[in-house]
């Protein structure tokens, strides 16, 4: 299960700014709830139940607030974009890049696959700013498909536990999005 299958543009929302992570939550989860065809209110409940046992976001001004919920058929990904970063929660998170993720209880082997992913999209500062440029929810949903096709290929070719081990001694390694990010001419 990858990034692009549960992302549509229709679940992408770029802004230039937010009040707080409670309003960024509840209005992925309205766009996540038409997208699986769920109550909005059992989305969003879930997801800030997630967030107040442990908070999603990174110190890189990104977050993936999850969740996953019995009865899902598929997974479903919202995005927001925001031009002027929020405070996310009590350790004062500054973050301008969400990914939620919504996904059926049972399917945890897809779930990590997907916040994995998300994560090394994430990590990308080249791909973040790119993101940021988006002149629509389109061409941002088009960004984060080829980056991610770039992710899955390195997998390939390098192997999970590389990839693992390349995480666990924190590489210096360079962005490697930053070359698909370049692509993208906006």
């Amino acid at each position: 299960m990858l990034v692009q299958e549960s992302l549509s543009p229709k679940t992408i929302e770029i802004a230039d700014k937010a009040e707080d992570s409670a309003g960024v939550i509840s209005l992925l989860s309205a766009g996540l709830a038409q997208f699986l065809e769920v109550e909005h209110s059992t989305i969003e409940r879930a997801v800030l139940a997630r967030e107040r046992a442990r908070t999603t976001a990174f110190a890189n001004g990104a977050s993936i607030p999850h969740c996953r919920l019995p009865g899902l058929k598929r997974f479903g990904i919202a995005v927001m974009i925001l031009h002027q970063p929020i405070r996310w929660d009590n350790e004062g998170h500054a973050v301008d890049t969400v990914v939620m993720i919504a996904g059926p209880t049972e399917n945890v082997s897809d779930h990590l696959r997907i916040l994995a992913n998300c994560s090394q999209l994430l990590e990308s500062r080249a791909l973040r700013a790119k993101l940021k440029l988006s002149p629509d929810s389109q061409s941002a949903y088009e960004l984060i498909s080829a980056a991610e096709a770039a992710v899955e290929e390195r997998r390939s070719q390098d192997g999970m536990l590389r990839e693992l081990r390349r995480e666990q001694v924190g590489s210096s390694e360079s962005d490697h999005l930053a070359e698909v990010a370049a692509r993208f001419d906006w």
